[in-house]
Order: C-alpha cells, then sequence, then structure tokens
C-alpha cells in the first residue's frame, strides 16, 4: 500500500543533534532554544521567548518550516529523542559508548540524540545557525528543573523519515 499522504515523500525531515547524554531531560528545551518552537505541552516557553528576541527573522522562517508530529501521548511537539549510533544501552537503564567488545552487552538504542521534525529540509543558513545555536546553548547547563547538565555535541545530521505500510490478506 503506498502511503496516503505524501505518496513517497518523506512524512518527515529530521534535523538530528547527536550528543554524549540521554536526551529526554533537554531535547524541548534546546529544540525551543533553537528554533523557538514549542509543541502542546508547552516545554521551553522561556527559551523560545529567547530565540524569538535574539533571531526573530530565523523564528518566522523556521515557524514555516518546523513541523508537529505526536509523542508516544498524542502530545503534537517539534522534536523527539533519538538513538545515537554509537552508544547502546542494556535495557536497565545502563547506557554506553559501543565497542567491538562491549556491542553484545548494550544490543539496545540509547537515545542520546534530539531530532526536530521538518516538513521540507532549511537552506544552509538556518542549517549552520540552528548548529551554532545548539552549540550555544549545550555550552550551558540545559534541561528540565533539577536535571540540568553540560551536554556535549558530537554532531549533526539531517534524515528522511518515511512510513512504509503493507498490505496483508484477511
Amino acid at each position: 500500500m503506498i502511503n496516503p499522504v505524501k505518496q513517497g515523500q518523506p512524512d518527515h525531515y529530521l534535523f538530528v543533534i547527536d550528543t554524549n547524554i540521554y536526551a529526554g531531560n533537554f531535547e524541548r528545551e534546546m529544540c525551543a532554544y533553537i528554533t523557538g518552537q514549542i509543541g502542546e505541552c508547552g516545554v521551553g516557553k522561556d527559551n523560545a521567548e529567547i530565540a524569538k528576541k535574539e533571531i526573530s527573522d530565523v523564528v518566522a522562517q523556521l515557524e514555516d518550516l518546523v513541523e508537529l508530529a505526536p509523542d508516544e501521548h498524542g502530545c503534537a511537539r517539534p522534536v523527539s529523542i533519538f538513538p545515537n549510533p554509537r552508544y547502546g544501552n542494556d535495557g536497565h537503564g545502563n547506557h554506553a559508548l559501543l565497542t567491538d567488545k562491549n556491542r553484545e552487552q548494550f544490543p539496545w538504542p540509547a537515545y542520546y540524540s534530539v531530532a526536530i521534525f521538518f516538513h521540507s529540509i532549511p537552506d544552509s543558513g538556518l542549517l549552520n545557525i540552528m548548529k551554532e545555536r545548539a552549540r550555544k546553548i549545550a555550552s550551558r547547563r540545559v534541561g528540565l528543573k533539577g536535571f540540568e547538565e553540560k551536554i556535549g555535541i558530537e554532531g549533526f545530521r539531517l534524515l528522511e523519515q518515511h512510513t512504509t505500510y503493507k498490505e496483508s490478506n484477511l
């Protein structure tokens, strides 16, 4: 069956920020600071306001490109945690940088990355500004209250997300 929404086109483009720690405590704050966009939950409102003051023209451009996607609870958000392929998880809350020696001990993904959803690819100028702002907010303590941490950024990726359907006989 063909994807009925965008036949052959990606569902989203993902701007991925790979970090060195679990991203679930800071992804919404980081996205708000980078893009000025927040989800229905409202987390990151203060950082979104900072972005609107510091880079209002960029925020206006990104507002037309950022896409909200439902999280596992149905809350529409412009961002999600995402696996960093350099790290693994043992299934008991322990994470490690993967090596040939420990790969079997940590076979599950480690959500050390931040993925911001777009319906089309931002131009190189916007991507560079987003990278710069990611580095800037990562250099200071960021995160949910009580979980603020200094974040190490390992790199950036641009991905396409495709949903496929396969029809089965009833």
